[in-house]
């Protein structure tokens, strides 16, 4: 009766209606506080025998796991989560569980059969017949974008699909096709397929607006806040520049009040900055290393590689669906860290070329600056070559350009020419220039015997300046060594005590440089030499075997050939006679 209702109850169950309501929040509430978990606990401690209670917590979980594995505590798992979803979508749209069930039924009914057919019958000649028409050039372009605009919308239905069920099980339980091998083929590579191009356009429009240029431009003198006025979040309008006492550029609000001196000042810079080619603007404001480490250029790495990755998975059911699995952006942005490198490059040399005389300092920064270029380079090399390299259909169908390993090649010839300077600098009276030579040149060796892998014909230069270097710094030494073998000055009129030290610090003064010259030398012989000598018997088997293998003799006019020596070597060299002469004159 009414009179034994408690005087405090929130809830007056006038209705059936209110009552089936307040026992679904009071299942809520109980699942969200985790009663429902504290109640199957006691439930089973109650079922089960005593010694239950003396179970450890991973004992429990597994005795817990083996009660649901029944049919039965199976089914009414599920039909308990079921009721659970279904009656939160009810409470979050304000209706009762059996009108959201109906409701639901009904747009199931609607939806899911059609959508998911959508997905199997989705091929991309439909969108290529709503591009007839466009010009030529700019066709693959609103292709993709056609394509993409039309399988976000189609994803969008899935998703919706998905939403109408609690679980994924349960919509792959209540339509197979949904959990079938080919539908699940073709989302996954749908999905990926929309994340790689949408990825792919926004680190596009980033470089652009990074740039200032449409065509990604390296030397493009446009204002790059035209591509960018949406980084500030103001709309036609960027952020203004004024000059301190310093001449630093500092960024200041559009509408803080400036002097006319101020003004002007402000439109010389402004004007400066504008016309300013952006890679002259990024080599002022970083150095080579820095700039290759930027976040956009990480991230672009980063992302081409994730592209390269999920394209070869799903090549095949990209391929199937006529969704082309490389595009003209995508192609643009795997050419310009190469295309940028190679600028700097460029530019680095010229003003390296451009000094005269510079002093040992200038020497020291401008070596430091292009070993870092030439290891960023070779790194680069290294990853556009992997990321282009044919897998399977993923094909770019790009190449890098020849001029990359020429100027690779001429910023190795002045890095050798920077470090034959450091030498002459360097190179002092007595046995310490030979002493710092050989210091200077087993520094070099490492860094230079794993760069000249990635460059093409680095192995030639390296063999020939490093020799080269090496020969001059063993004549130094060897002319101190003669100067030194000639006795002091005056020696007919050096007693012996005087000409005891003196033979005993010379002694010790060529001891450490020979020392050093030995351990140089030792490291290129383990790094170059690999020969054997060999005596035969009848030559003639020999040389009838390096005739099959393509090998050519090389002929040096009698210089060697009149010491009973004769060359024989690659073909290659037919097609680079210039190397041969320069390898035999090092």
């Amino acid at each position: 009766s009414d009179s034994d209702e408690p005087d405090n109850d929130p809830y007056e169950l006038f209705d059936d209606e209110r009552r089936e309501r307040t026992e679904w929040h009071q299942m809520l509430t109980s699942a969200l506080c985790s009663q429902v978990v504290d109640g199957e606990k006691k439930r089973l401690n109650a079922q089960a025998d005593s010694h239950l209670f003396n179970l450890t917590d991973n004992e429990y979980a597994e005795r817990l796991s083996e009660l649901l594995q029944g049919h039965e505590d199976r089914s009414l798992y599920k039909h308990a989560h079921m009721e659970l979803w279904l009656g939160c979508r009810a409470a979050i749209r304000g209706r009762t569980p059996l009108q959201e069930k109906q409701t639901l039924d009904s747009l199931r009914s609607l939806h899911v059969d059609t959508t998911l057919q959508a997905v199997i019958d989705f091929n991309a000649e439909a969108v290529a017949a709503t591009t007839v028409g466009t010009d030529e050039s700019s066709l693959p372009a609103e292709f993709s974008a056609q394509c993409l605009v039309q399988l976000q919308r189609l994803l969008r239905r899935v998703d919706y699909v998905e939403y109408m069920y609690p679980t994924m099980r349960a919509l792959g339980e209540a339509k197979p096709l949904y959990a079938s091998d080919l539908f699940q083929g073709k989302l996954s590579a749908i999905t990926s397929w929309t994340n790689i191009t949408v990825r792919i356009e926004l680190l596009h429009k980033m470089i652009q607006r990074w740039t200032g240029s449409r065509e990604l431009n390296l030397f493009a003198t446009d204002n790059p806040a035209k591509y960018s006025s949406t980084t500030h979040g103001i709309t036609g309008e960027t952020p203004s520049i004024t000059v301190n006492a310093e001449g630093i550029s500092d960024m200041a609000s559009p509408l803080s009040p400036t002097s006319a001196s101020t003004r002007s000042a402000l439109d010389a810079v402004k004007k400066r900055v504008q016309h300013t080619p952006f890679v002259e603007r990024l080599l002022k404001e970083n150095g080579m290393k820095k700039i290759f480490e930027q976040k956009i250029l990480t991230e672009l790495e980063h992302a081409m590689m994730a592209a390269r990755r999920d394209m070869i998975e799903n090549a095949d059911m990209i391929c199937e669906m006529g969704l082309p699995v490389t595009n003209r952006h995508m192609q643009e942005l795997l050419l310009f860290p190469p295309r940028l490198l190679q600028t700097c490059l460029h530019i680095r040399l010229q003003s390296a070329e451009n000094l005269v005389n510079p002093p040992l300092a200038q020497v020291d920064q401008l070596i430091e600056d292009i070993r870092d270029s030439l290891s960023v380079a070779c790194r680069i090399k290294r990853t556009f070559i992997s990321l282009v390299a044919r897998v399977g259909k993923w094909n770019p169908e790009i190449r890098l350009d020849p001029e990359y390993d020429v100027a690779l090649r001429s910023c190795l010839h002045t890095y050798f020419r920077l470090v034959h300077r450091k030498l002459v600098i360097t190179k002092g009276t007595g046995t310490g220039a030979g002493t710092r030579d050989f210091e200077i040149l087993e520094s070099q060796w490492p860094f230079l015997l794993e760069i000249v892998r990635d460059i093409d014909g680095g192995h030639f230069e390296l063999v020939i300046r490093y020799c080269q270097q090496v020969r001059r710094s063993m004549r130094l030494w060897t002319g101190i060594l003669a100067q030194k073998l000639e006795g002091p000055e005056g020696y007919d009129s050096v007693d012996s005590r005087n000409l005891g030290k003196w033979i005993s610090k010379a002694l010790q003064d060529v001891r450490t440089p020979i020392l050093k010259a030995q351990r140089l030398v030792r490291t290129i012989q383990e790094a170059l030499i690999n020969s054997t000598d060999y005596s035969f018997d009848d030559p003639f088997p020999v040389l009838a075997q390096l005739v099959d293998s393509k090998h050519v003799l090389i002929y040096t006019a009698g210089e060697w050939e009149s010491h009973g020596v004769y060359i024989i070597g690659s073909q290659s060299l037919l097609e680079k006679p210039h190397l041969a002469r320069e390898l035999l004159s090092a």
